[in-house]
């Protein structure tokens, strides 16, 4: 928001985001930066955690389901630091061009934006988080009944978000962003106390 001056209303039509300036721009890499270890990275000692507390219970299922969910941050991470990479030079340029180079550029522009979150981030990454959701909330049951299937509650919504892409249906696209954009902060926070209240006591 503080790359495009608080106006939301940017990030639904994206390829106006290279008009915001060489000042912003830089805001826009840092954004991506932060995006990168905040929304993606960070989740990565999780998912290893839960792939090895839950395996002993389906170890196949379990490898399958974790390698789907250690590739949601490393597809998405890797989305954020090209788009860090790549767009702050291309605003800079814009900035300065002439109204021919301005459009070659805003093409530019538009085709990494439209790779990144029309294919990296949506639904790629996103259907891969969801499959890892409903495939560790099922397994999850069985040691923590009620987390598990708010988990697969979670997983369903996820899968809802791509589903919505693929289909080109916007309301089934909302329910999924919108279940999962109330859901995910919460079940973080529900499953790091309930952790730290009842530790796992063997991990093979």
């Amino acid at each position: 928001l503080m790359a495009v001056n608080y106006d939301g209303g940017l990030w639904s039509h994206p390829s106006a985001i290279i008009a915001i300036g060489a000042a912003q721009a830089q805001i826009l890499r840092w954004s991506m930066i932060l995006d990168m270890f905040g929304d993606y990275l960070l989740l990565i000692p999780l998912m290893i955690f839960l792939g090895s507390w839950l395996k002993p219970r389906s170890p196949n299922f379990v490898r399958f389901f974790t390698l789907c969910g250690l590739a949601y941050p490393l597809i998405g991470s890797t989305g954020a630091i090209t788009l860090a990479a790549v767009l702050p030079p291309l605003i800079a340029q814009y900035a300065q061009a002439g109204a021919s180079q301005r459009e070659t550029l805003q093409i530019i522009f538009d085709s990494f934006m439209n790779a990144v979150y029309l294919g990296l981030w949506n639904p790629l990454e996103v259907l891969l988080f969801g499959v890892w959701f409903v495939g560790i909330g099922w397994l999850l049951r069985k040691e923590r009944h009620t987390l598990g299937i708010v988990t697969l509650i979670i997983g369903l919504f996820t899968l809802l978000d791509p589903l919505g892409k693929i289909l080109q249906v916007d309301t089934i696209f909302l329910i999924g962003v919108g279940g999962m954009a109330l859901l995910v902060p919460v079940w973080l926070v529900w499953i790091g106390i309930d952790l730290v209240r009842r530790p796992v006591q063997s991990i093979s």
